[in-house]
């Protein structure tokens, strides 16, 4: 039996359709939820989310940089994840991870990250992953700490969000932790 890079148990990585524009500004509305992501973003018209999802279907990645739209096994788009700040040579990545609020709490999140981890380690020769994780979003933290990632530092008041300024935590793993944990697939 074949299994795909891009599979995890719940969830697959895919790229942006053209057609996922509605989808992707509905969950922009949602203020709370990009909050926990990153930060509120301004809202957009239809042809401006068309264009969005038109050019993040037809980019090239750069340096690493990924963007992916994370859908359950049947193809219901949940959320996305991205990787940025990719450092070859220091081999460290990291990645943001955003759910809509109706997926919250499922194991998409996890799987997600486990699916870009083990790519990124084995077949791009990464070391690390780093996770920015704001102190209000607790289980964000947590579900961070059961995949296996360490604290390695709060960056105090390192966040401006809803008018007021939030700690950062930065989580880490490397490789081998990750291999320990979760092994490899051959």
């Amino acid at each position: 039996m074949t299994h795909s890079t891009w599979e995890g148990d719940l969830v697959r990585l895919r790229g942006v359709r053209p057609e996922d524009w509605e989808t992707v500004m509905a969950w922009d509305t949602d203020s709370e939820a990009q909050r926990y992501g990153w930060m509120v973003f301004m809202p957009k018209g239809s042809e401006a989310a068309k264009k969005w999802a038109h050019d993040q279907s037809t980019a090239e990645p750069r340096d690493d940089n990924y963007f992916f739209l994370i859908e359950t096994l049947d193809g219901t788009p949940v959320g996305d994840l991205n990787t940025h700040g990719c450092d070859r040579i220091n081999r460290r990545f990291e990645y943001g991870v955003a759910l809509a609020r109706q997926h919250w709490g499922k194991g998409y999140a996890a799987d997600a990250i486990k699916i870009i981890c083990r790519f990124m380690f084995a077949e791009r020769g990464y070391n690390k992953v780093l996770a920015s994780v704001y102190a209000y979003n607790k289980r964000s933290k947590t579900m961070h700490e059961r995949l296996g990632m360490v604290l390695e530092g709060t960056l105090r008041q390192n966040h401006f969000s809803n008018g007021k300024f939030h700690d950062e935590y930065l989580l880490g793993m490397t490789a081998a932790e990750f291999f320990d944990l979760y092994g490899r697939r051959d």
